[in-house]
């Protein structure tokens, strides 16, 4: 009996440390953030609106800008895609390879088998 007890206290005075040496690091981390942080920055009082965005006509000209350069790059990257093949294709001739073929027929047959078992 003298071993089981000195086997849980022990157990007891690691997880004691373990959990004592985590607290310790999770202290040391929220205070070398505040330090690191500095001061806190006076939050602007609700009077004044916030100016994040600026109310001028010169950002509606940035915006459809923008929007057009999207367009042509849209447009010329349609027109230089190549063709799209179907996904048992590798080839652009259109026949599958022989692997393809044995992997689409082994297919075909696992859903006629769960077919039928259907009640």
């Amino acid at each position: 009996m003298q071993v089981f007890s000195q086997a849980v206290w022990m157990t007891v005075i690691g997880m004691g440390l373990t959990f004592g040496a985590l607290g310790l690091l999770i202290a040391a981390m929220m205070a070398l953030t505040r330090w690191a942080r500095g001061k806190a920055e006076a939050a602007p009082s609700r009077s004044e609106p916030s100016r994040a965005i600026p109310a001028d006509e010169r950002v509606e000209d940035l915006e459809l800008a923008a929007a057009v350069a999207v367009a042509v790059a849209l447009a010329r990257a349609a027109r230089h895609a190549g063709p799209t093949y179907a996904w048992h294709t590798a080839r652009p001739g259109g026949e599958p390879s022989s692997w393809q073929a044995y992997a689409r027929g082994q297919q075909l047959e696992q859903h006629k088998t769960h077919q039928t078992l259907r009640w």
